[in-house]
């Protein structure tokens, strides 16, 4: 037997829907910032470092954390309507 009805249900899932898309937009803003961060750690020409990751190595974890983060945002796009009908959780 339901006891919550499903005006409050819908809520619920609303603002944890709205709440899903703020944060995937903000780790989209801040991956944009990324991109610059890593060009200032380009080291000067002709220096060694032994124990840095390489700025393509940094590009390509970007760029892999970008395109996930893209196709997550899709698919929250696609579940919309389901996420906002009904309560949900995160386990």
């Amino acid at each position: 037997m339901d006891l919550v009805p499903e005006v409050v249900k819908s809520l619920t899932g609303r603002a944890r829907y709205e709440a899903l898309v703020g944060n995937v937009h903000g780790l989209a803003m801040l991956l944009e910032g990324v991109n610059s961060l890593i060009k200032a750690c380009e080291p000067p020409p002709g220096t060694l470092y032994q124990f840095a990751a390489r700025i393509e190595d940094l590009e390509d974890a970007h760029r892999q954390a970008v395109e996930t983060l893209r196709a997550f945002h899709v698919r929250v796009k696609t579940y919309e309507a389901d996420l906002i009908a009904k309560p949900w959780k995160v386990t």
